[in-house]
């Protein structure tokens, strides 16, 4: 068994029956990674004409030296607990980026780590020391169990949030979900919201979404180019899915004031009425809260007109995967749970196709309530989504020296970019 180049077609029908594969290990992927100057090819090995083990490869040059790095994203399609591939594909693999002048390759499979309850408390004697052992056995470097998503930002996440929707209905993930989740969700129906598919024109206002998101939660977003490229990518394959969600303020005012009268209504039937004087009390609050959101809606439409986008999300949509890439939305419109909407649409929709995951993807591994990121994983957490912890990072070094240079140098860059960017600041 040699490793071979497989073609589009072949390598889109293994990876999409494959169990954990995700459009990072697809050819899609290799076409939008073309626009940040990486290279790509898909290589694998066959017994029997049958491919039994693939892989996208991703190459780059390294600045300053005659080598390239590689990158297999999510790791290779393979059965890791068949030691004997795995020792097979590996040495191909460096042969392959021998005579590649590849001086690294970095995987990060989509394999388990260890088990996680709900609310990210370690399952004991669940821990898959066994495959980095093995894997360290075979030349692989492991880069460490990292927490957060900042600490690895040009990489896929180690830690991520996913629902399992296989063997279930509709009804019963929504009766699975927190109260306040299934609240949220029912509020955000009732708020005039509706939801909109993106045409490629329309990236701009998701760009903008994103834009401000990113201010807000201290990333760094991507160009507009970016997210065009992706969508030029995806969409004609059916791949993609960006969605908004607009607001109608002119539907909404109509629908609070005419609450409003109603209201009036019953404060005025229950006024002769001694037994119901608790009531009023609380109906007569109920009367200022009103007033409150009118005053809220009347500002909004005078600012920003009838309709006013204040949310959106990137969608993936692979193999038995539906992935939650990103989200977006104005800080200061989020009393109307538009976010609820769009995860309950598509989660539904996940349904509708068959989608056997929905993975609202990553968090970071820090579960306590004074982490950066902690009302993340909290949304997510409300839908029911369990944690789920990945085996990490490795390298397969190539040239040990020059590999080791060559991190000391990146981990000096890197230094120094932090402090050009805290300068700034």
């Amino acid at each position: 068994m040699n490793l071979i180049e497989l073609s589009k077609e072949e390598f889109i029908e293994f990876s999409k029956n494959y169990p954990y594969s995700l459009f990072f290990q697809s050819p899609y992927w290799i076409e939008i990674k073309k626009f940040n100057n990486w290279n790509g090819i898909m290589i694998g090995m066959k017994k029997e004409n049958k491919i039994i083990a693939a892989t996208v490869i991703l190459t780059k040059n390294i600045k300053g030296i005659n080598k390239k790095m590689a990158y297999a994203p999510r790791g290779f399609l393979l059965d890791y607990q068949d030691e004997k591939l795995l020792e097979k594909f590996t040495q191909e693999i460096k042969e392959y980026c021998k005579k590649n002048n590849i001086l690294f390759l970095k995987i990060n499979p989509y394999i388990k780590y260890q088990e996680h309850d709900i609310d990210g408390n370690i399952i004991e004697n669940t821990k898959n020391d066994k495959l980095i052992q093995k894997l360290t056995e075979l030349g692989y470097i492991h880069q460490g169990f990292y927490i957060t998503m900042e600490e690895k930002k040009d990489l896929e996440p180690r830690w991520l949030s996913v629902l399992e929707l296989e063997n279930k209905t509709t009804d019963e993930i929504l009766k699975e979900m927190r109260t306040t989740t299934r609240w949220s969700i029912r509020n955000s129906e009732k708020n005039c919201l509706r939801v909109i598919e993106c045409s490629r024109d329309d990236l701009k206002e998701f760009k903008l979404l994103m834009k401000h998101t990113a201010e807000r939660r201290e990333f760094i977003d991507r160009p507009l180019s970016y997210y065009q490229n992706m969508y030029d990518v995806l969409s004609k394959e059916d791949l993609i899915k960006v969605l908004l969600v607009e607001i109608n303020f002119k539907e909404l005012l109509e629908k609070t004031t005419k609450e409003k009268e109603e209201l009036l209504e019953k404060i005025e039937r229950s006024k002769d009425n001694p037994k119901k004087q608790n009531q009023l009390k609380e109906l007569t609050q109920e009367l200022t809260s009103f007033d409150k959101r009118i005053e809220s809606l009347l500002e909004y439409q005078k600012k920003y007109g009838d309709t006013k986008i204040i949310a959106g999300g990137l969608y993936m949509l692979y193999g038995r995967q539906l992935v939650y890439l990103l989200g977006a939305s104005y800080k200061e419109f989020m009393k109307y749970n538009s976010q609820y909407l769009l995860q309950w649409q598509m989660i539904n929709y996940a349904k509708e196709h068959n989608y056997q995951t929905f993975n609202f993807y990553g968090i970071d591994g820090d579960f306590s309530k004074e982490s950066k990121n902690y009302g993340l994983f909290d949304f997510k957490r409300g839908f029911s989504a369990c944690v789920v912890e990945l085996i990490g990072e490795f390298d397969l070094v190539i040239n040990k020296p020059l590999y080791h240079l060559y991190k000391l140098a990146f981990k000096a860059y890197k230094i120094l970019k932090n402090i050009k960017n805290h300068i700034k600041k």
